[in-house]
């Protein structure tokens, strides 16, 4: 009785230790469900809100992505049928790692559209749908497990506390010392038990708690969408009509005023059409940025359509568009070879249109302009350089005229900072990468890296 007591004693620490193994491979899995939905949720609502609250979930949830995937894979690498399971699911986990790190990526450089694009996209729920279908086939199996190890546990505890009871009066200290290990293990199966239904349920009120979030978030951007596009333009349009009204007040009232004029009225009038001349400009200026934001989301939400594309000719066509300017700046643009790649049309002819009517209208004043488009292939990627030996940029700015509204250098014609953000969002929408090399007074290089065949 003594042997048996001590064999089933053993075997009930084993099964209470593969059930509490069990436990912690849901409780795990259920981590790293959370972390994986705190950093979606985070992400969304930092993106939509902007409120550094979720921008601190996103930061701490991605972070743990890797470690609890790591742990999982650890804890089930004893089952061959587990480990494919944890496989597949981590292939998922890295799949939506990837992206959330690329949404952060575009949030960083101020592509907020571009990462709300991703978001929407059906593969990045195609994505979410796979982790929950992994997950709960990986749960439902250790679950299996959790009641077959249960079961084994409840039967060894049945059968020690039998042989105990039968050889209380010989090995009542054995007896003692087995009946506190099965208390002890079923309090610490109970906990667990309790840990894990607390954490299932604070997860789903997260969940639920984030999706109103991101809900109202959402209500909030189309808001802020109507604003822009319908009541700012309103005001725009009343203002531009008083305009109007001032200056033919104006003109009436000189009319009015022809016969008695005197010095002090004409410099009223010569203050007036300043002050009128002022309130037009801004008024231009401001509907240009209105415009220019709207074609801005506009293109964001275009399909593009590749197509194979013969570069000579689209350069070539360029190139006669801004002949005149080129001529009356005493430039000169040179077109090397180029290949045929397959993108999208609208897309390639914009960045390209920018790229050189920008080499044009900044080259330097006094010295014979000189223009060079040249490509290069490697690998599946076309690179195509714009060079000029115009007025250059500093590296200060190097960046900074890839930011919407932002311009470098002297102001000295005309643009609202618009072309270089659009053209480096046409860039990475086709698959691609721009990349600026430019020195002060000696000229800039613009490199663009294109996918030799894209597919949308």
């Amino acid at each position: 009785m003594a042997g048996a007591s001590v064999w089933l004693a053993e075997r009930s620490s084993d099964d209470t230790r593969w059930v509490a193994h069990s436990l912690g491979v849901e409780n795990e899995l259920s981590l790293l469900q959370l972390a994986v939905r705190r950093a979606e949720s985070g992400q969304r609502g930092y993106l939509l809100t902007q409120d550094p609250d979720y921008l601190k979930v996103y930061e701490e949830s991605v972070q743990t992505i890797p470690t609890r995937m790591a742990n999982l894979k650890a804890m089930v690498d004893d089952n061959s049928e587990q480990t494919a399971r944890v496989q597949q699911l981590a292939e998922v986990v890295a799949a939506k790692h990837d992206e959330l790190l690329k949404i952060a990526d575009l949030q960083r450089q101020g592509r907020n559209s571009d990462a709300l694009a991703i978001i929407r996209d059906p593969a990045g729920q195609a994505t979410m749908g796979s982790f929950t279908d992994v997950g709960t086939a990986v749960r439902t199996a250790e679950r299996a497990l959790l009641a077959d190890r249960t079961a084994r546990s409840a039967a060894t505890a049945r059968w020690l506390l039998a042989t105990t009871l039968l050889g209380a009066v010989a090995i009542m200290v054995l007896a003692g010392i087995s009946i506190l290990l099965i208390r002890r293990s079923n309090l610490s199966l109970a906990r667990a038990q309790q840990a894990l239904a607390e954490s299932n349920s604070h997860l789903e009120e997260k969940v639920a708690e984030r999706t109103v979030d991101l809900q109202d978030a959402n209500d909030e951007l189309q808001r802020f969408a109507y604003i822009v596009s319908h009541d700012l333009r309103s005001p725009l349009v009343n203002i531009m009509g008083f305009t109007g009204e001032l200056d033919a007040i104006r003109r009436d009232l000189i009319e009015q005023d022809r016969r008695d004029a005197d010095e002090q009225r004409s410099q009223i009038y010569e203050d007036f059409d300043e002050a009128l001349g002022f309130i037009k400009a801004s008024i231009s200026k401001m509907d240009r940025l209105i415009n220019a934001i709207l074609n801005l989301s506009r293109a964001g939400r275009r399909d593009f359509n590749p197509q194979q594309l013969d570069l000579n000719q689209m350069l070539k066509t360029i190139q006669d568009a801004v002949m005149h300017q080129a001529q009356e700046a005493d430039a000169v643009i040179e077109i090397g070879p180029m290949p045929t790649i397959e993108s999208d049309r609208l897309a390639i002819e914009q960045i390209f249109s920018n790229l050189v009517d920008n080499a044009v209208k900044y080259l330097k004043p006094g010295r014979p302009g000189r223009i060079g488009v040249t490509a290069t292939e490697r690998g599946g990627f076309v690179i195509i350089r714009v060079e000029d030996n115009g007025r250059g940029i500093d590296a200060a700015d190097r960046e900074r005229v890839f930011e919407l509204f932002r311009r470098a250098g002297a102001q000295d014609r005309p643009g609202e900072g618009i072309g270089l953000a659009h053209v480096r969002a046409l860039v990475r929408r086709v698959g691609g990468k721009i990349r600026l090399d430019s020195e002060p007074g000696e000229g800039s290089t613009f490199t663009v890296i294109l996918p030799r065949s894209w597919r949308a």
